[in-house]
């Protein structure tokens, strides 16, 4: 009945139908994947929404579309290339995007195809790809009007690496994981501290207090000859109000290259950076001896070599949260380094009052809180990603006059001197592009008819778990962009776990997948059993084939 129904146009929407428009988005699904349940629960609220909306007598737009998903279309294809002993050098830039757009052809519409398996009503002639002629067009004028509204900046920070993936990665991208370590407590001189990072002690340049702390007032200000692996070294006590006196023994060792806090510490009190471990994840010259060494061989060596010196008072057990990369799990590495931000403070505060005022309505409206929580403490958003694959960030240099040009297109020379340019060789976050979903596929930044009439658009459907990686970003971004809101209703359905509660993954080999339910009971007991568990208030469900039975 499929090609039958799409032959007939039944899903399709047009911006001159005179009926009053009604239009969803579809939450891009990675081009990378295929059909998995949040997926089929998702997609089902959808066409159960648009299809009452067409019944209703609505011109009802369901928007289909991929996201080029970055870092993991990536990954894929250089797990390929391995397969062939060949790396992405091997390939050079051009070619190897090409590989990446072969594949794509080859596989990237195995999705699509199971969508319309489900019997999902899109108006298919409409699909979009973030990497698309058009949507790049839109990316590109994002970033130069952000640019240009003095949102966009280039700086040195401290940001989440990942050694494996070669790339920065947003604090969201961050999973956290609770592991087994050892707090080791090394004396400084006439100081003890405790750390679960002794590899770090290293890049120490100094050392910090709380500021109300009588133990340590005598020592704030002065500078300490500390005895240490590498012979002595010189470190200077400071006050700040981040340490918290019960935690250990009330005093950090500050290492601004390798921890967020101990960079912050840094800033406020001019201790200088010192990078001890490097992009590869193995130990700079600035290590000494350690040079070359693994981080983590490293942390053994040197807490034996502190015990043979009688620097390490005592040894405890210890339990606290390591950061992961999401994508291939490698633990991350706090490194300074040069990257684009968005200061997102402003569009937070006016995504914040969209909320407030009732312009965006969440269902339900227990996440009302959470996202004004977010909005509040948010921080800037790095946006550049050290790939090949998406889109490349439109900014050259030129070394003659240390100048930076930011472009909609691509300059020929150096607008002033005329002298050559060079590209930045990065490429935007994902959700930058993903971010832009709501008008970039409407037809942005041309005033088109689709956005005149389906902008902004009615309900967008999505996981919950999404909320401040894209929801959040498509809020602030199309407000400050559109000067309204990208959506009206945001529906937070439930996330479907397996019969025992677990989160499904397929290193847990607990995968339940929608195409065989379907297989074995039909698609719409399959659609049914989905949408009847489905309800809101209730954050996690269980699928079990007793109930599609």
């Amino acid at each position: 009945w499929y090609p039958e129904w799409e032959k007939r146009g039944y899903f399709n929407a047009e911006p001159a139908d005179p009926r009053p428009p009604y239009c969803i988005v579809i939450p891009p699904p990675n081009v990378t994947g295929s059909l998995h349940m949040g997926h089929a629960l998702n997609n089902t609220l959808q066409d159960v929404m648009i299809r009452m909306k067409r019944m209703d007598g609505f011109n009802a737009l369901w928007m289909p579309g991929t996201d080029h998903a970055g870092i993991a279309t990536q990954y894929v294809v250089e797990r390929q290339l391995a397969t062939e002993g060949k790396r992405k050098e091997d390939l050079g830039h051009e070619g190897f995007l090409a590989r990446v757009l072969q594949w794509k052809e080859e596989s990237g519409g195995t999705i699509i195809r199971q969508l319309k398996r489900l019997g999902c009503s899109c108006d298919w002639r409409r699909e979009r790809f973030t990497m698309d002629a058009g949507l790049s067009r839109a990316v590109r004028e994002a970033f130069v009007r952000l640019y240009d509204d003095g949102l966009i900046y280039r700086d040195d920070y401290i940001v989440n690496w990942c050694p494996r993936c070669q790339t920065v990665l947003a604090d969201l991208e961050v999973e956290r994981e609770d592991r087994d370590a050892e707090f080791v407590y090394i004396k400084y001189g006439p100081l003890t501290l405790g750390t679960v990072r002794p590899e770090t002690k290293l890049g120490d340049t100094g050392l910090a207090v709380h500021p109300g702390d009588p133990r340590y007032a005598q020592y704030v200000g002065r500078t300490l000859d500390i005895p240490s692996v590498d012979g002595t070294i010189q470190v200077r006590v400071v006050a700040d109000e981040a340490v918290d006196p019960e935690f250990g023994t009330g005093v950090i060792k500050v290492t601004p290259g390798h921890d967020p806090v101990d960079f912050e510490i840094g800033k406020r009190h001019g201790l200088p950076i010192r990078t001890v471990i490097g992009f590869d994840g193995k130990m700079t010259a600035l290590a000494g001896r350690y040079a070359g060494m693994d981080r983590f061989a490293c942390r053994k060596k040197i807490v034996e070599d502190m015990q043979a010196l009688g620097l390490v008072e005592r040894i405890e057990p210890y339990r606290h949260a390591v950061g992961l990369c999401y994508r291939c799990k490698t633990v991350v590495e706090p490194l300074v380094s040069k990257q684009w931000y968005v200061n997102v403070k402003p569009l937070a505060d006016r995504a914040a009052a969209a909320v407030g005022e009732g312009r965006i309505r969440l269902v339900p409206e227990t996440w009302v809180k959470v996202w004004q929580q977010w909005m509040e403490g948010i921080r800037p958003w790095c946006i550049s990603r050290q790939l090949w694959w998406g889109h490349r960030i439109p900014a050259w240099y030129c070394d003659a006059e240390q100048r930076v040009v930011v472009s909609r297109a691509d300059p020929a020379s150096c607008p002033s001197c005329r002298g050559p340019l060079r590209q930045d060789p990065d490429v935007l976050d994902t959700w930058f592009s993903s971010g832009l979903w709501p008008f970039s596929t409407l037809g942005w930044p041309e005033e088109t008819p689709e956005l005149r009439t389906f902008y902004p658009t009615s309900l967008l459907s999505t996981g919950y778990d999404i909320l401040r990686f894209w929801v959040a970003r498509m809020a602030m971004l199309g407000i400050h962009l559109m000067e309204e809101v990208p959506f009206r209703d945001v529906y937070f359905h439930t996330l479907v776990r397996d019969p025992e509660g677990q989160k499904m993954s397929k290193t847990k080999g607990n995968v339940v997948d929608p195409l065989d339910l379907m297989d074995k009971y039909g698609t719409d007991a399959t659609r049914f059993s989905l949408i009847s568990i489905a309800v809101p208030s209730v954050r996690d469900v269980r699928i079990a084939e007793e109930r599609l039975e």
